[in-house]
């Protein structure tokens, strides 16, 4: 009885570890899935608000003023501990090339 007892709860343990090595494994590719679709929505803001300044001023914000310019202006926030952001002005009339990318830790 013992041994059958034994064996069952070896069953059991072995069980309980490949549950959670799986529960743990999803989790981590979820984390990913879900920073990269957060760095999206930063870059997807940094757009609106470029778009947002051409509407109002007429041109979008020149290499200098950049980013920090819609910070400034149009409410735009970026946490610039977790994002980079780049953005290239191709003159005040066309959109400029943005891109934000995740920062690990």
């Amino acid at each position: 009885m013992k041994k059958f007892l034994r064996s069952k709860l070896l069953w059991l343990l072995l069980l309980t570890a490949v549950i959670v090595a799986a529960v743990a494994f999803s989790l981590d590719g979820l984390s990913g899935r879900v920073s990269s679709n957060q760095a999206e929505f930063v870059e997807e803001s940094v757009r609106r608000s470029a778009v947002q300044c051409y509407a109002v001023e007429g041109r979008f914000p020149s290499n200098e003023e950049g980013v920090a310019y819609l910070e400034a202006n149009y409410g735009l926030s970026v946490d610039y501990s977790r994002y980079a952001v780049y953005y290239e002005s191709m003159g005040g009339n066309l959109i400029p090339q943005i891109r934000v990318f995740g920062i690990e830790k």
